[in-house]
This record gives structure tokens, C-alpha cells and sequence, in this order.
């Protein structure tokens, strides 16, 4: 399966307050390999994810991806055709328009000045770039924390457009949708609850009335606005319109789903349109060692936190594990719900044997995958070590994802059912009543 990761686009990582090194977001990650799920990235999340950024600072993590290419995939807007170096520089473009806004650096002009060298070589090897005597080399302190993250753009640029085997794609949707147009089909929904309504039509209203429709696919115009006028619910409008922008790039990648993530005030797009495919645990907040209402102890994260992206190499590359991954992924592509849920404790088991030994620690690691849509599987998984494997059925686990992601306090079943309803995802049924 492959999934766009909302959380990945470096907007949402910055207003959600996610710092760059929370375990929470490395641990997701990790987790989305050994379940042989394939990460969809924009043009955008290759240059300003700082999520993205310190992965690929990392020998271990740029060694993984070298060994198991087809955990990541970058697609991008790029004309069919395009080599591979125009097609990964898509981004860079994008950075040297007027008014561009960086959401991983203070400023622009760190990723301003690496685009223009990298399009001027034709080439983004950092070794090259930073070499005594160039401009960027020059620049930027060796060792310093803006020299590494830049070194570490360029790394991801050099691995997806110089690296053998690295699946690569352009969008084939002809004509890309604005965030504008996702809000206003949102809009529509029938049944669309009052707390998702009111900031989607304000969000609406406001640009409608001060950002032209040739700007309306910018978010970065939308935000000049916001800051010059300082409107009632700016935060709700913001939040708003980025996770709209993210629908609208997971439309135009054409993943088979993606993993939304909510934002304070905003409205959850990304559960109402396309299909909400990932529903790995949600942490707690910024900084935090467990996932909230899941029950999960630090030492269950640190369980998978302490594997390298090594360990999560060869666990990922062992003959059963990739014979037992490959049946639960072929199940879920072809939408046979029962081969899934038959595949995945498989699955499990021969990851879980692969495990180092817990020593004194204690209980299990828990999460919730939940794959939806017509007949998309899902469930909710169990890893540890000395403990069985707790599984529970589809309908469940995708309510168990919904709940984190739709704040306390309202009428969940019938939230969920809307959405599953209007997108034609079938009925949620509550624990105890299916």
C-alpha cells in the first residue's frame, strides 16, 4: 500500500509543534516499514520536512533506504518522462518563487541559495556542494545546525534522483486541485458536522475575499494574508487550509491512501475525503513517550525506538518476514478483507521473532493499522515479546484511529459513520454492537 503521510509536510509538522527529533514520529515510521507499507513524498516534503531532514542526516537511515528502496517514493507534478534529476528538483522550483515560505528553516534563504546551487550544478551531491571554495561551503559552518540540515536535503535530493532501484513517478491527474477546491467539495458533504463546518466556510470566506484564484494553490499567499489582517479564528483558518492543501496533494500523488493527522482548531479533511488508509497510533502530543488512551508505557516504544534503521533492515529483508509481509500486502491491494486479517498475525509472528530479547522490560507494544474502504481491511495489531497477539476486526480499529483523531467530546459514532457514509466506506459500529 502506498500512503501519503500528512504529518510529513513540513506546515503541518511546524503549527502541530512536532520538533524534529520526537521519537514518536522515527517510531511511526519504523513501524510503516515492517508493515511493508510504501511513504508516499511530495516535491515539498523532499526539501522542507524537517521530519524528512533528520532521517536523511543519518548514515543508517540513508544505508536503509538504499537496501529497501521501496519504502519511500517520491511522485511529483513533474511532465511524464522527466529524468530523474528534474523530476526530485520539482521542489526546489517551488522554493525560488516569490514569496515562498519555509516551514523547517527560520527563513527561505537557507533552501533558496542550496536550490539555486543544486539547479546551477545539476547536481546534489552534498560532498560537491559544500566543498572548500564553493558558495554554500563558504556559508555555512561545517558542523553547524543549518549547514547539516541543508546536507541533509541534499542527500535526500542525491538518493532519489542518483540511487539504482528508487521508485520514482509523476502525477497523473492532469489538472491538480487547489486546497481551495477541496474545502469547497468538503463544504458540500451532506451531514458535514457543525465543528468541521464553520472553520472549512470561513476558511472559504476569507479566501474568497482576499486571495485571488490564480493564487489559490499557495498556501504561502493565504498566510502573507492572514498576517497582514490578523482575523478572528486565524489559527482555525490556517490549520485549516493546510490540511486541505495536503488532501489536495495526496489527490494529485494518487496514493491509495494516506495517514491524516489532526490540528488544533482545524477541521479533519483528511478523514472526508479520499481514503484514510493508516491509522497508526496517534502520540500523545510533542515530546511525548506514548500514545495517548492507548496504554502504552515508554519502555513499549523504546522497544522499537532503540532498533537502528539497520535492525529494521534486516527484520524487513528476512525470507519469512518479506514472504509473510508480502501475502498481507497483496491481500490489502486486491481489497480482500478476510485474506488480510488471515495474513497480518502471520505477519506479526515473524516480525515478533525477530525482536531482541526485552530483558526486564515489561507488557507489549500495541497500535492501530486500520485499512479502509470498500472492503479494505483493518486491524488492530499487537507486537511484543512473551505475549500473544491481540486482534481485533476492521470496523473497530478504524473507529479506535477516528476517535483520537476527532477531539473528545462529540457524538464519535455518528462523526464516523458521516464520513465513512459520504465517502462510501460503509457504517462504524461501536464495540458491543456489531
Amino acid at each position: 500500500m502506498e500512503i501519503y503521510a500528512h504529518w510529513l509536510d513540513g506546515e503541518h509538522l511546524r503549527v502541530s509543534g512536532w520538533g524534529p527529533q520526537d521519537m514518536s514520529l522515527a517510531v511511526m515510521l519504523k513501524i510503516q516499514a515492517l508493515l511493508g507499507h510504501t511513504v508516499v513524498l511530495s516535491d515539498v516534503q523532499l526539501i522542507d520536512s524537517h521530519v524528512v531532514q533528520a532521517l536523511f542526516e543519518t548514515e543508517d537511515f540513508r544505508s536503509f533506504v538504499r537496501g529497501c528502496p521501496s519504502f519511500l517514493r517520491c511522485t511529483t507534478a513533474a511532465p511524464a518522462g522527466s529524468a530523474p534529476f528534474a523530476l526530485v528538483t520539482t521542489g526546489l522550483h517551488r522554493a525560488l518563487e516569490s514569496g515562498w515560505l519555509s516551514s523547517s528553516f527560520d527563513t527561505a534563504e537557507p533552501l533558496v541559495r542550496l536550490s539555486e546551487a543544486v539547479l546551477e550544478r545539476g547536481e546534489a551531491n552534498p560532498g560537491l556542494l559544500f566543498a572548500r571554495g564553493t558558495a554554500l561551503g563558504a556559508r555555512y559552518e561545517e558542523g553547524g545546525v543549518i549547514r547539516r540540515r541543508l546536507e541533509a536535503v541534499a542527500w535526500t535530493l542525491h538518493h532519489f534522483s542518483r540511487e539504482a532501484g528508487v521508485p520514482l513517478g509523476t502525477s497523473a491527474v492532469t489538472r491538480p486541485c487547489s486546497y481551495r477546491d477541496v474545502l469547497e467539495q468538503v463544504a458540500e458533504l451532506p451531514g458535514l458536522p457543525g465543528h468541521d463546518y464553520a472553520p472549512v466556510e470561513r476558511t472559504l470566506a476569507y479566501l474568497d475575499e482576499h486571495v485571488e484564484p490564480s493564487n489559490r494553490h499557495r498556501r504561502a499567499v493565504l498566510f502573507a494574508h492572514l498576517e497582514a489582517t490578523d482575523p478572528p479564528h486565524r489559527t482555525a483558518m490556517w490549520n485549516t487550509a493546510t490540511q486541505a492543501w495536503n488532501a489536495a496533494v495526496q489527490r494529485t500523488l494518487g496514493t491509495d491512501g494516506a495517514s491524516p493527522r489532526s490540528l488544533p482548531e482545524a477541521a479533519d479533511i483528511g478523514l472526508y475525503l479520499g481514503r484514510p488508509t493508516d491509522a497508526l497510533f496517534e502520540p500523545a502530543g510533542p515530546g511525548a513517550t506514548a500514545p495517548a488512551e492507548h496504554a502504552m508505557a515508554p519502555a513499549n516504544l523504546a522497544a522499537i525506538a532503540e532498533l537502528s534503521w539497520q535492525d529494521i533492515a534486516k527484520i524487513h529483508q528476512d525470507e519469512v518476514v518479506t514472504r509473510r509481509r508480502d501475502a498481507f500486502q497483496a491481500a490489502l491491494r486486491a481489497g480482500d478483507a478476510a485474506a488480510a486479517d488471515d495474513a497480518l498475525p502471520a505477519l506479526l509472528r515473524a516480525v515478533r521473532r525477530k525482536l531482541p530479547a526485552s530483558g526486564e522490560r515489561p507488557g507489549r507494544l500495541a497500535w492501530a493499522a486500520a485499512e479502509t474502504g470498500l472492503g479494505l481491511a483493518g486491524a488492530g495489531l499487537a507486537l511484543g515479546t512473551g505475549e500473544a497477539l491481540g486482534l481485533v476486526g476492521p470496523a473497530l480499529a478504524f473507529g479506535l484511529a477516528a476517535e483520537r483523531l476527532l477531539r473528545g467530546g462529540r457524538n464519535r459514532s455518528y462523526i464516523v459513520n458521516t464520513l465513512m457514509t459520504a465517502g462510501g466506506r460503509g457504517t462504524w459500529v461501536p464495540r458491543g454492537e456489531a
